[in-house]
């Protein structure tokens, strides 16, 4: 069974996922964290409330407590954790100085191949290269 350091940089991503998935988990936690309890129970049932954020915060500001309570919570109940699909999910792909041409009529399904690799940039700048091809620069 894995366990986890505070400084693990998904640790709260494990937190939101256990709250959405496992009662007894989310139970537990909202007594660990009863100053967040409405928060936890709002980001258990909907993946697109604010609140996911408070949970976040809480248990990045409280690494070392929350690493503690989830290392105890999986040795008690002896579950192990697929940290790899935790990572797949939530690491962002950055794309800061790189280039790419694209056609403007296969513009949506560019950006959505994008969104899907879960790519990360600033800003971009767009030249056009004809009618029908732009190069793209992110920043």
């Amino acid at each position: 069974m894995k366990t986890f350091q505070s400084n693990y940089s998904f640790l709260s991503k494990i937190f939101l996922k256990l709250i959405s998935e496992d009662q007894v988990f989310k139970t537990r936690f909202q007594a660990f964290a009863p100053e967040i309890y409405a928060d936890i129970e709002s980001a258990s049932t909907n993946p697109n409330c604010s609140c996911r954020q408070k949970v976040e915060a809480f248990v990045n500001t409280n690494k070392e407590k929350a690493a503690h309570f989830l290392n105890l919570y999986l040795s008690e109940f002896d579950k192990d954790i697929d940290v790899s699909e935790i990572e797949k999910n939530n690491t962002i792909i950055p794309l800061a100085g790189t280039t790419d041409i694209v056609k403007i009529a296969e513009w949506k399904e560019f950006y959505q191949k994008l969104v899907n690799m879960r790519a990360g940039w600033r800003n971009f700048s767009l030249i056009k290269l004809d009618d029908e091809t732009v190069q793209v620069f992110f920043i």
